[in-house]
């Protein structure tokens, strides 16, 4: 299990805005591995700490350089280049689960998504689809990966 805590910009972001540009994703065996790593991306939980439960797009890429999503809070402004290395994608359906002061979603099962990293790094965004939604905190989202690594 892995855990990103997804950087975002507090303000509004409206649908079919990125909402998280690309982060890195360490899934070497330590945290300065720079080895090749393959595996694959089997499970993922969104906890929304602000509580909003909106419908995400999480996409992951497995580039040798960090790729670009587009600016947060901005339309989606991908390169082809960029897109082409592009593995997966996950929709979080919108069927939060309340837990008071957060939601959660697990979402509909996927097929494993098989990686191959030259640098021991994967990268994910996170695209919003549901309705517009101002972020007030600056790590509201969590996504906790399920990795198999070989």
């Amino acid at each position: 299990m892995v855990d990103v805590d997804v950087a975002l910009t507090e303000a509004a972001c409206a649908t079919g805005f990125v909402l998280a540009n690309f982060q890195e994703i360490d899934v070497g065996s330590d945290v300065t591995s720079t080895a090749a790593v393959n595996g694959t991306i089997n499970s993922l939980v969104i906890i929304d700490k602000n509580d909003h439960g909106i419908q995400l797009d999480v996409l992951f890429s497995d580039k040798q350089t960090q790729p670009t999503l587009g600016t947060n809070n901005l339309i989606v402004s991908i390169l082809d280049a960029d897109a082409d290395t592009i593995i997966g994608r996950v929709d979080s359906g919108a069927t939060y689960v309340d837990l008071v002061d957060s939601k959660m979603v697990v979402p509909a099962a996927f097929s494993p998504i098989p990686f191959s990293t030259a640098n021991g790094k994967l990268y994910v965004g996170v695209v919003n689809r549901g309705a517009s939604t101002t972020w007030t905190a600056a790590a509201g989202i969590t996504l906790r990966l399920g990795l198999t690594i070989e």
